[in-house]
């Protein structure tokens, strides 16, 4: 085989295991921007709660670590008290998105 043939070969086999791959993790099928954005959306509002999560874990750390310090004590409080309100309004955001993309379809389709 000459060398072009070899690259040819190459190439054919890395697009088709990228295509099995992107069809297997769900981006295959020739979806459409109107099947990707609640994925999108749900992916985004899954990396905030995990930022929310880190920032509960934060404030116990600060609250174990204060000794009785006041100013530690109320600093994690304060955090603890805006992530769990960050909590509530990535999952009130999640139930709104999802429902708003539901009814999007339903009209589109």
């Amino acid at each position: 085989m000459t060398e072009s043939k070899l690259l040819a070969a190459a190439m054919d086999t890395v697009v088709k295991g990228l295509t099995d791959t992107g069809d297997t993790a769900g981006f295959g099928g020739g979806k459409n921007i109107i099947d990707m954005i609640p994925a999108a959306i749900n992916v985004l509002l899954g990396l905030l709660g995990i930022v929310a999560l880190v920032f509960i874990i934060y404030s116990g750390i600060l609250y174990l670590t204060s000794q009785g310090n006041k100013e530690m004590v109320e600093k994690a409080k304060k955090v603890l008290t805006y992530s769990a309100l960050g909590m509530v309004i990535i999952v009130a955001s999640y139930a709104i998105a999802n429902y708003l993309m539901g009814a999007l379809s339903a009209i589109v389709t």
